[in-house]
């Protein structure tokens, strides 16, 4: 401290702001090499988790489709069925029969699995009953299946995917329930969409990653072929571990699953994803470095710049010092020379001081004091709606940046909404600004609901230029969703169009598809005794707006009915013909 309180102030700041880069730049290079120790655990730990989940989840699948066959075997038209062609009947009888059960096959599979790719029944004649898509496969391989299906006794037995078919197969024996015989009937067989499966519950986002599920020294996906064999490295415990495989490091990742008994397999380039972050820190390293040297040079320039004003201020003070305050006075109102920064500032003000410190001290010190705090209290107060649009309008094209186009599109129409809403400007505006309010509210929504929310506007050009006050169609479409779409899981559908249009007027349809309104409750509502949710502009309040604006030409009325939707009508006067 004593060295420290020797130094002139151009070698104090410079002492001070290489200290500060030194200390910064080991901060950083610190902060960088634990965040890449902390990313080589996390590449660990997020590999196994997610090799977790999608286990979980395909065995719960296969799981369903075990409770699936187990209701195709024990249904009743099955059972009947198969009983009869095991009894004995006739050619065109069992004709009949096979063609019920494949219908029957179709209900049960049709609208309840996605991954089932065809069924087929075996009966006790040895003849197939199948839905959907299946292969011919050879006698050998029906054989092996009934004698699986025969040593299952009615439980489950799975096929892998071979080079006749690359599906997985559900095996399992059909017996007499009915009477509670158990006298073997016929055989079912699920082929399942194994790498549709796959691919829905265990995909990755990265496209350096591959997954492989094994099984018993055999890959069963991806399918290729009878040869090929599983790594030998994922056949342990649940974990990880890093091999080399041709001449690569690979790090794999891998979990059995707990019903089936697969190996989840995730394997992933590890030299090229630690080479990247290996090649990162030697360039950040040299950037430092870089850094630390402009930041000394620009350290020692701005310590002289900072240090030569202030040695002119103290000559300057120094005149003061021997009285020579009308030499500083006459110079302040010269063409100044000085900088625009903080020291530039202070010289000009320091002149300006002395000129005037003796009015400011007895007439205007503390009135302006005062009126400064106020002006500046009442600056914070102001809110500039500018603000809010440049902010939407930055996220926006940041969105764009990003190939975000669904950020992109709300913002535009909030943006849009925001000005329509705050603009007080015009309060009757024309219907087809009316509509572009709707439809920016409306690309909001569909961002919200997706395909639940079904939204169209048929409104033909010829009377886009019909008048009514701002706001009146907007918030009907806001009640729509409020109370048709959105207590519904069910998709909805919205209409705008015109209905009538006549000498006098014509009349703009809301209609949608929810539930109605009972007529009690449409009675509250125009007697005012309902509360309104959303925006507030409730029906009465346009009701009201449409008389103000046009007389008895303008109006609303509803037609609703519960279980029956809802038509919101508005009536408006055309506009009136240029006499020019």
């Amino acid at each position: 401290m004593w060295m420290f309180s020797r130094l002139n102030i151009l070698q104090r700041t410079f002492l001070l702001i290489l200290i500060a880069a030194v200390l910064i730049l080991a901060t950083a290079f610190g902060s960088l090499q634990y965040a890449y120790s902390i990313y080589d655990k996390q590449l660990y730990d997020k590999s196994h988790r997610l090799l977790n989940l999608s286990s979980t989840v395909i065995d719960r699948e296969l799981q369903k489709l075990e409770a699936l066959s187990l209701g195709i075997l024990s249904d009743s038209q099955v059972q009947v069925g198969l009983k009869q062609l095991w009894e004995g009947s006739s050619d065109y009888a069992g004709y009949q029969i096979r063609k019920q059960l494949t219908e029957r096959l179709f209900k049960q599979i049709s609208s309840s699995e996605r991954y089932v790719q065809s069924v087929q029944v075996i009966d006790a004649t040895g003849t197939i009953s199948r839905y959907g898509a299946s292969p011919s496969f050879t006698e050998a391989k029906y054989a092996s299946v009934i004698e699986a299906s025969e040593e299952g006794r009615g439980g489950v037995r799975w096929f892998y995917p071979d080079e006749g078919d690359s599906t997985l197969m559900l095996v399992r024996q059909i017996r007499a329930y009915e009477p509670m015989t158990l006298k073997r009937i016929g055989v079912l067989i699920l082929r399942v969409n194994m790498e549709r499966l796959i691919e829905d519950y265990a995909g990755f986002a990265s496209t350096d990653s591959d997954i492989i599920v094994q099984t018993g020294g055999r890959v069963l996906f991806p399918y290729q072929g009878e040869g090929a064999a599983a790594s030998p490295h994922a056949l342990a415990d649940d974990g990880y571990r890093i091999v080399k495989k041709g001449g690569e490091t690979i790090f794999l990742s891998y979990k059995k699953s707990a019903y089936m008994g697969w190996a989840y397999v995730n394997s992933v380039p590890y030299e090229g994803i630690f080479q990247k972050i290996i090649h990162l820190k030697n360039t950040l390293l040299a950037v430092f470095a870089l850094l630390l040297v402009l930041l000394l040079v620009i350290g020692r320039g701005f310590a002289k710049s900072l240090t030569r004003p202030i040695r002119s201020l103290i000559s300057q003070m120094k005149e003061v010092q021997h009285g020579q305050l009308e030499q500083i006075d006459v110079a302040a109102f010269a063409p100044p020379s000085q900088q625009l920064d903080e020291i530039g500032q202070l010289h000009r003000t320091f002149r300006l001081m002395i000129a005037r410190i003796n009015t400011l001290i007895r007439e205007n010190y503390a009135n302006q004091i005062l009126l400064k705090e106020t002006e500046f209290k009442a600056l914070q107060a102001q809110i500039n709606p500018h603000f809010l649009y440049n902010a939407l309008d930055s996220i926006h094209w940041l969105a764009q940046k990003n190939a975000q186009p669904q950020i992109s599109s709300m913002v535009l129409s909030l943006g849009y909404l925001l000005r329509a809403s705050i603009s007080n400007k015009k309060k009757v505006i024309t219907l087809e600004e009316e509509l572009a309010t709707v439809r920016h509210y409306a690309t909001i929504q569909k961002h919200r609901f997706r395909d639940r929310f079904d939204f169209a506007v048929d409104i033909p050009e010829r009377v886009m230029e019909v008048r009514l006050p701002k706001l009146t169609l907007q918030p009907l479409i806001e009640n729509a969703i409020l109370y048709a779409l959105e207590p519904f899981i069910e998709p909805c559908r919205i209409r705008v169009y015109l209905d009538r249009e006549h000498p006098d007027g014509l009349e703009i349809v809301v209609e949608d598809s929810g539930p109605g309104i009972d007529p009690e409750q449409l009675q509250k509502i125009w007697a005012g005794e309902v509360e309104t949710r959303g925006t507030g502009i409730g029906l009465l309040n346009i009701k009201d707006r449409l008389r103000l604006a046009f007389g008895n030409a303008g109006g609303i009325e509803v037609e609703s009915a519960r279980g029956g939707g809802t038509r919101v009508r508005v009536r408006l006067p055309l506009p009136e013909e240029d006499p020019s």
